[in-house]
């Protein structure tokens, strides 16, 4: 499922319910890898939560979105290169 699906399905009209700083905490996928997921999040009604960062490397800012489920298991990515906007 790509990241717009995955958005659509589960964070797309969901109610927000809290938000905070979630520490980097190592998480199994389901392909055997780690994944560190951290930064602000913001949690919705379904218990699904939505992390957004943003940083630069050299002159080029990169924004990041980062689905995780109930479990707090990235379910979905999205980076993008903002240079052209």
């Amino acid at each position: 499922m790509t990241f717009d699906e995955t958005f659509e399905l589960f964070i797309k009209g969901r109610i927000v319910i809290g938000w905070g700083f979630q520490q980097p905490l190592p998480v199994k996928l389901p392909n055997g890898s780690l994944a560190f997921p951290c930064g602000y999040y913001t949690i919705f009604d379904n218990g699904y939560r939505l992390i957004i960062s943003g940083d630069t490397i050299g002159s080029t800012a990169i924004q990041e979105a980062i689905i995780l489920d109930t479990e707090g298991i990235p379910i979905a990515q999205d980076s993008e290169d903002l240079r052209e906007v």
